[in-house]
């Protein structure tokens, strides 16, 4: 499923218009609810729900460059959460203010929605505002960029501009020098964009002269660029453009490292303000893991630590060749200039003095994170394969495995080889950390020139590689594997040392279908080669295995998921759901996998059977409840709005428990239920349908919502939706064959009743093109997305 180009202007407007059309009966939501709030006693149930619409409107208006509208919502937003969450009730001059903003912010929603439609660009173009006189460099330009499919508005003064530019924002500003003079306002209002609403509009000025005074006010006015005549304006508008439509970039992520939690809390606070994902490490020699599963764009290190100050883990840091050229920003009160010459020596790039300044912290993060993306842009460096080596990483691997399990009755056998150097601990001691580093590197480009073009060589871990092979038989798999064994062998190391390798081998059938088990298999047997002395292939027989899986007693799955309950250990993985209605949009299903005896991560029914025998079902429920928490938390204080499903268990749909419990845990990690869906079994539910109903009530009026799985067609199944209210259906997996006329009709009646539709398991891609025609709401299943270790899938470039 290639994804084609996506019209990203286009589809924002649509999404914006969308929201625009929606605001009077956003409104008069807000109203009804505080009209309750004036006309009885003082409800905190009431007032968290006026809140959670208004901090949406705020969202949306600001996701949509509606400054009046965001202007006037975001007063209202402020005044009211200091009364959420607290038992402090507004007294009568408060509630006259609150009123005051209730209806200032209909005013705004109605100028709004009048001006929606009065200056904005055609479908698919790009805004750009140019500022000139007649007959000024700009008149050429302003031809040029139309050509290039641009919408632009010329204006001659900068009052007209600023006046547009309340209605709608531009993606660039074009200036010429010549209206310096006028330009102070306009320069004051792009910084009050920038800081207030995070909207950033670049300014290039346009100009006949190189005159370095010049050159000065244009950047003192906040210019982003500036262009000498004579101008090629084709080449220009191609540079505006380019600078009108960046590219959707992933938030910025930093690590913190600092021993105070404080301090840690602090800085972190800062930076997620501003939409920066942060992880804070307060142990400073967990910072290389941390470095590895985070993949941040900078560091953040306090210089005096305890354990290890930071000039020698920055002196760690750098002998990973993978962390080279992230940038490393020091936190420090240290006014010695021959002591932060010798932190800038050993690799730091800045210094930021305590006690830290927002505004100071924030522009060097983001003024340093945005010139190592450029030089990282510039060596073009793809984002599928790992920095050091140049081959592929482990998530894409794991996938590329996942497609050939699903291609294992192909002609020929496939294979996974898991290869790792011998003696490793004597080598580290020989040529040290980075050393091996280097050593790793050599290693990946001789694997790489011993396969084919057809064939697949990643970097699993630090120090093991995996290769994805298909040959015509078995024996030719094992014949490359001992030759990949000969060359290491006998490769002259550029560090003058000589090693070799073990090499783990696991074949893929048609009894195998996890390809974490599979590649579990195979460092097993490499782990076998080196137990036996090393240089040699091993080779995993999967024939008994997949008994033992099958097989596997109750009781030892059963001891194993307490022990695993008890360490936190599951492994959360994240499905991609794709919503078919609102493009972009990101849902994930949490899956849960648990590493049985043999490796193989074991899910669905194996790990429910398990809890079940256990009795650790609502535990297992709970927990998996608290980390969906703080996932969203996660995902929203980075600016992203996630929606989030979490399948739960029989035990939990008929707790009448669980709602206050939830509503504690939401409260505690200050967040609300908004994009959090809980799923129950529709037969879960069957059993007692008014303690449904209850529960399900209480859970909506927390803004949590749910689906109801194993959805049947039957006229039955209606009656109980309509009853329960519950947001989506996912329908039972044999609808997936049923016919068009069956289908159409369930997802009908769904819609009637204002649930969503979901269909899963779609494994097969002859039944997506039936399911969308008909008018599902989310499509998931393998044949769209295996479950993925992270959540950096791209909804926003997908196609059905």
């Amino acid at each position: 499923m290639a994804p084609p180009p996506v019209d990203i202007e286009a589809n924002q407007l649509q999404e914006r218009d969308a929201f625009v059309s929606q605001l009077p009966k956003r409104i008069a939501a807000i109203e009804d609810i505080w009209a309750k709030l004036t006309g009885t006693a003082w409800d905190a149930a009431q007032l968290e729900a006026l809140y959670d619409r208004v901090r949406e409107i705020s969202e949306y208006s600001k996701s949509y460059s509606l400054f009046q509208l965001n202007e006037s919502v975001f007063s209202l937003e402020v005044y009211l959460s200091s009364f959420v969450g607290s038992d402090i009730s507004p007294g009568s001059t408060q509630i006259d203010a609150i009123s005051g903003l209730v209806r200032a912010l209909k005013t705004a929603a109605n100028m709004t929605t009048t001006a929606s439609h009065d200056h904005e660009p055609p479908a698919g173009e790009l805004a750009v505002f140019v500022l000139g006189s007649k007959g000024s460099l700009t008149a050429e330009l302003t031809s040029a960029l139309r050509d290039h499919g641009c919408n632009v508005q010329h204006f001659r003064d900068t009052a007209s501009l600023l006046q547009a530019l309340q209605e709608h924002a531009p993606r660039v500003i074009v200036a010429d020098t010549a209206m310096l003079p006028e330009m102070p306002p306009l320069s004051a209002e792009l910084v009050r964009l920038r800081s207030h609403m995070s909207i950033t509009i670049p300014l290039i000025f346009v100009s006949k002269s190189t005159a370095l005074q010049l050159r000065v006010d244009a950047i003192r006015a906040g210019g982003d660029g500036y262009l000498v005549a004579p101008l090629d304006a084709a080449a220009v508008a191609t540079q505006i453009r380019a600078a009108a439509s960046p590219d959707q970039q992933r938030p910025y992520r930093v690590v913190v490292v600092e021993d105070d939690p404080t301090q840690a809390d602090f800085a972190g606070s800062i930076l997620r303000k501003a939409g920066v994902e942060v992880l804070q490490v307060t142990e400073p020699v967990k910072v290389i893991e941390s470095l590895r599963t985070f993949k941040p764009d900078l560091i953040l290190m306090d210089i005096y630590m305890p354990e290890v100050n930071g000039i020698e883990l920055t002196t760690i840091i750098r002998d990973h060749q993978e962390f080279v050229a992230i940038p490393i920003v020091f936190l420090s009160g240290e006014q010695n200039a021959d002591k932060q010459l010798d932190a800038l020596s050993v690799g730091g790039d800045d210094f930021i003095a305590k006690p830290i300044r927002p505004k100071h912290l924030l522009g060097i993060v983001q003024t340093r994170i945005r010139r190592a993306r450029q030089l990282l842009s510039a060596t073009g460096q793809p984002p599928k394969h790992d920095r050091v080596t140049g081959l592929f990483s482990r998530q894409h691997f794991l996938d590329r495995v996942a497609k050939q399990i699903d291609s294992a009755a192909d002609e020929g056998q496939a294979g996974v080889l898991l290869v790792r150097l011998d003696n490793l601990t004597a080598l580290q001691q020989q040529i040290g950390v980075g050393g091996i580093d280097h050593l790793m590197s050599e290693f990946g480009a001789i694997l790489a020139g011993r396969i084919t073009d057809t064939d697949l060589a990643a970097r699993i871990d630090d120090h093991t590689f995996g290769i994805l092979l298909r040959r015509d038989s078995a024996d030719h798999i094992v014949h490359l594997a001992e030759a990949i064994l000969r060359g290491i062998g006998g490769h002259a190391f550029s560090n003058q040392v000589s090693t070799t390798a073990s090499i783990g081998l696991c074949f893929i059938d048609d009894r195998l279908e996890d390809a974490n088990g599979i590649v579990s298999r195979a460092a097993s047997a490499c782990e076998e080669a080196s137990d036996h002395g090393g240089n040699r292939v091993h080779t995993h027989r999967s024939d008994a295995d997949s008994q033992e899986i099958l097989a596997a007693p109750e009781d030892n799955l059963s001891q194993r998921i307490k022990a695993t309950l008890h360490e936190n250990a599951f492994s959360i993985l994240y499905q991609p759901m794709l919503d078919l209605q609102t493009r972009g949009s990101e849902t994930y299903e949490i899956v849960l996998r648990m590493a049985n005896a043999q490796g193989d991560l074991i899910g669905d029914r194996q790990l429910l059977e398990a809890a079940e025998v256990a009795g650790v079902c609502a535990e297992l429920d709970r927990w998996i409840l608290e980390r969906a928490i703080d996932i969203l938390k996660q995902r929203r204080e980075s600016g992203r709005r996630t929606r989030i499903f979490v399948h739960q268990s029989s035990h939990s749909a008929l707790d009448v428990n669980l709602p206050s419990w939830l509503l504690g845990r939401l409260r505690n990690k200050q967040v609300v239920g908004t994009g959090l869906v809980v799923d129950f079994r529709l037969p879960d539910l069957s059993q007692d349908l008014k303690t449904a109903q209850q529960n399900i009530k209480a859970l909506r009026d927390m803004d949590v919502d749910v689906s109801l799985s194993r959805f049947p067609e039957k006229e039955a199944a209606f009656k109980v939706l309509r009853f329960l209210q519950a947001g989506y259906i996912n329908i039972a997996p044999r609808l997936l064959k049923a016919d068009r006329e069956t289908i159409g009709s369930v997802i009908r009646q769904a819609h009637d009743a204002s649930a969503k539709v979901i269909v899963s398991n779609v494994d097969d891609p002859r039944s997506i093109d039936l399911h969308w025609s008909s008018g599902a709401d989310f499509l998931q299943g393998n044949f769209i997305q295996r479950p993925l270790e992270n959540m950096d899938y791209d909804f926003s470039q997908v196609v059905i």
